[in-house]
């Protein structure tokens, strides 16, 4: 597959970038169950009804580096298919935690994976223009007590050094 443009991006074939991109611990998750978290996800994108991830100090936002906006977000979040899915975990935060207190199901959350092209925000300096990133999502697409999605993570891959 070709680069493809996109907003302020290029993709790029899903093969581009051989990072390993961790999702642990992995519990099974058939197609159809995949499918159907996309097709909340692409719902939820056009009605620009999901909560986006809140960046942090360890994940920054990618427009703190990069030109990217809420529109190349979208881009991506729209394009994800079963190519870019890593794998389903079992949500073993601070907020699952609390939830099952209140007796709701367990959550699991969904990591895909997203090789771009993304233009440096310090080109002018740095003399390197682009970079390929390969951009780690993972989403919690909640059915109980209330549909929502959340994008829980959206943000260049860490590569886990041991």
């Amino acid at each position: 597959m070709a680069e493809e443009k996109l907003g302020h991006l290029t993709k790029l074939p899903i093969e581009a970038i051989s990072e390993e991109v961790l999702a642990e611990p992995k519990v099974k998750c058939p197609s159809s169950e995949v499918l159907s978290v996309l097709k909340d996800l692409r719902v939820a994108v056009e009605n620009r009804d999901y909560q986006p991830q809140t960046p942090t100090e360890e994940n920054p936002s990618l427009s703190d580096d990069y030109i990217f906006d809420t529109d190349d977000q979208n881009y991506i979040l729209m394009d994800l298919t079963e190519i870019n899915f890593v794998g389903k975990i079992k949500d073993v935060g601070k907020g699952a935690k609390k939830r099952l207190e209140k007796g709701l199901p367990q959550e699991y959350l969904y990591v895909f994976k997203y090789p771009c092209k993304l233009k440096r925000r310090d080109a002018d300096y740095s003399g390197i223009t682009n970079d390929n990133v390969l951009i780690y999502i993972k989403i919690n697409d909640r059915k109980i007590p209330y549909k929502k999605v959340f994008i829980i993570s959206f943000h260049k891959n860490r590569i886990k050094v041991d």
